[in-house]
């Protein structure tokens, strides 16, 4: 009877169920004598949670029996619910290796039994509790892997956790249990830094990929090899790289999230060299492109020039820790993250010419050259003019112009304004509503895609347009301006002086306005940028200036959390953005706007009058209201820029003891 006992838990982990069986028979009660009942029932619990244990196993094991796997699913239906992923197969075959040593112990027993020698049940009792805890210990892992449905890098986490255990013999089994987790998370590890390779169906890993074409990221999963499927099918590869993240979902707890941020970094610098060839090739006017295109191998635009088996052993070494070392893990990224920084700023700076890329950029995004955009605002006036409206054709043809006139075309040979089309817009005589969906495109140079992503080109161009604005308007007041004052000179009319009185406020308003973005501001700012660069620290070091440095003008113009419809159209007069401030300027702006239409009426006329009322009295509230936002945020605040706005605006106080702020 004891050595079926033990022969049945042996069928247990090879071919079938038969301890079922044989716990399920009714008839051994005969043969088993009262006093060793108790001692046969516990031989029997610790055979059940044995059952579990070994349950759970034959589900995820590959090269399980499907008659076996769909008898286990029907009697157990958590199972059945758990997600799927090589991170439970390999915790699996974790449990499997811990239960060699509680197999080996029953096939000793097993032997023992076979030579008829005289032993008492408690004999093997005793030798099967002496593992019950190793078995309670995995049952309770499987357990909380099946109630939390824990997989990928989350149930690393949690085994992680358990590894840091009182008990030496229950810390030994974890580190078995963990080995080939561990060994399923570090190759995804170094595939994705030294590859820039995510092989991930089941979202497993912390870096993930988020297609922004749903179906497309459907399609491709299907496929083998999915980093290399959307590689192959994506259209436009410079938005590519940005579209990997973070994956907070299955983000382990031994790491931060800046060493989380380091390992992106170094994946996506990573693609980014492997697309440089493809990059080349669909910018062929490019002589960087010819170059590359001819380069060898050993060329400085091979990102690990020979050394990615070096790398790729440093991250495979860390597998051959006993438990996950947060510090050894730490050390490895850092280290690769420090050449790959390097590297790139070895291309940035010598060969791409980093410093003069940022100077084109603060030229045409942030109207660096203000004699350009003068002549772009000249040729605009006069296409309006010819043409009779005010169309998207007009801006594009004007930039092109405007760039003639002045000789730099080949600074623009990179830059292209665009006018994108919104389903709201209904309206292209209404200049406003083109304004604000002015697109300035930047066709940067390999590799510096990873410092212009999408969203920082859409924030400089959230920048461009706020100072284009800004620009127009002062024009068209001068404009305004020079008209009265010819009229005077010619003495073909009176002059209506209300009306140059709220010109000149307007003006001042602008001026200022200008004043403090382009130099309090912007140059400020950018004189960081620049020093960093110039200082030939590390890519990433770079990266995040520049991050901070889009972030800061963002702020410091008001504009870092104003709604998506940040301008106005003539036909709204109430503005509710997210930021107070902005919306102040914005009805400033409308104010403006409309100063310079009312202009042409006759001065002495019922409604020029009436609506020349209406501004001043509009004016003075608004104005009143932003310097008393301005006196309540620098009251909150240290912000050098904010006060050097509010002792332009407010010059001894003119404003202030005027509306008694």
């Amino acid at each position: 009877m004891i050595h079926d006992l033990l022969l049945s838990c042996l069928t247990q982990t090879k071919k079938g169920l038969g301890i079922q069986t044989f716990m399920d028979n009714n008839a051994i009660d005969h043969f088993i004598h009262p006093c060793e009942r108790e001692l046969f029932l516990e031989i029997l619990n610790i055979i059940k949670v044995l059952h579990e244990v070994v349950q759970f196993t034959l589900l995820l094991r590959l090269n399980e029996d499907e008659r076996c796997k769909k008898l286990i699913m029907n009697e157990n239906q958590s199972v059945k619910d758990l997600p799927h992923g090589f991170y439970l197969i390999n915790f699996a075959k974790g449990i499997d290796a811990a239960l060699d040593e509680y197999y080996d112990e029953i096939i000793q027993l097993e032997t023992i039994c076979s030579k008829n020698k005289p032993n008492s049940l408690a004999f093997f009792h005793d030798a099967l509790h002496a593992k019950l805890p190793i078995l309670l210990f995995l049952r309770k892992l499987i357990c909380e892997i099946r109630l939390q449905k824990l997989h990928g890098c989350i149930m690393l986490h949690s085994l992680h956790q358990h590894s840091e255990h009182g008990d030496y013999q229950l810390e030994r089994i974890t580190k078995i249990v963990i080995k080939p987790v561990k060994f399923e998370f570090f190759s995804s590890l170094a595939h994705w830094l030294i590859f820039g390779v995510i092989d991930d169906v089941h979202s497993e890993f912390f870096i993930k990929f988020s297609s922004l074409d749903a179906s497309s990221l459907n399609s491709s999963l299907s496929k083998s090899s999915v980093n290399n499927t959307r590689l192959n099918a994506i259209g436009n590869f410079e938005d590519y790289i940005w579209q990997y993240e973070i994956n907070m979902c299955q983000m382990p707890g031994f790491l931060s999230t800046i060493v989380a941020e380091k390992v992106l970094f170094v994946g996506q610098t990573v693609l980014v060299f492997k697309m440089g060839r493809r990059f080349q090739r669909n910018n062929m006017n490019n002589h960087w492109a010819n170059k590359l295109s001819d380069s060898s191998r050993d060329d400085i635009y091979e990102l690990w020039n020979g050394k990615e088996s070096v790398f790729l052993g440093m991250v495979e070494d860390l597998n051959n820790d006993e438990q996950i070392d947060v510090f050894h893990i730490e050390s490895v990224i850092n280290n690769i993250k420090k050449y790959v920084s390097m590297r790139l700023s070895e291309i940035a700076l010598n060969e791409v010419d980093l410093e003069r890329q940022m100077g084109l950029i603060k030229d045409f995004y942030l109207l660096g050259r203000g004699e350009f955009y003068l002549e772009f605002l000249s040729q605009l006036t006069r296409a309006s003019d010819v043409y009779c409206d005010s169309s998207s054709k007009n801006y594009t043809r004007s930039f092109e112009l405007a760039a003639t006139v002045m000789g730099i075309t080949d600074d623009l040979e990179n830059f292209s304004l665009t006018v994108q089309k919104t389903i709201e817009e209904s309206d292209e005589n209404c200049e406003f509503r083109i304004l604000e969906n002015l697109h300035l495109k930047y066709i940067y140079e390999w590799p510096l895609n990873l410092l212009f992503s999408p969203k920082a080109i859409e924030r400089y161009n959230q920048i461009f347009r706020f100072l284009l604005i800004i620009r127009k308007l002062q024009y068209d007041l001068q404009q305004v301006w020079t008209i009265q004052t010819l009229a005077a000179k010619s003495k073909s009319g009176p002059i209506n002086m209300r009306m140059m009185n709220l010109l000149n406020q307007l003006m001042f308003f602008l001026n200022n306005m200008q004043y403090y973005i382009q130099v309090d501001v912007l140059e400020s700012q950018f004189s960081i940028l620049i020093n960093a660069i110039r200082n030939k620290v590390d890519f990433e070091e770079i990266q995040r200036k520049h991050t901070v440095f889009l972030a800061n003008v963002l702020s410091q113009c008001f504009l870092l959390s104003g709604s998506n419809d940040s301008l106005m159209n003539s036909t709204r007069t109430t503005y509710q953005p997210q930021n107070p401030i902005y919306g102040n300027i914005l009805e400033l702006f409308y104010i403006c706007e409309k100063c310079s239409c009312i202009s042409g009426k006759p001065n002495t006329s019922e409604g020029f009058l009436k609506e020349l009322d209406n501004l001043e009295e509009r004016f003075g509230v608004q104005i009143a209201s932003l310097i008393q936002l301005l006196l309540n945020i620098k009251t909150a605040s240290c912000l050098g820029p904010l006060s050097q706005l509010l002792l332009r605006l407010d010059f001894n106080h003119w404003f202030s003891s005027t509306h008694n702020i």
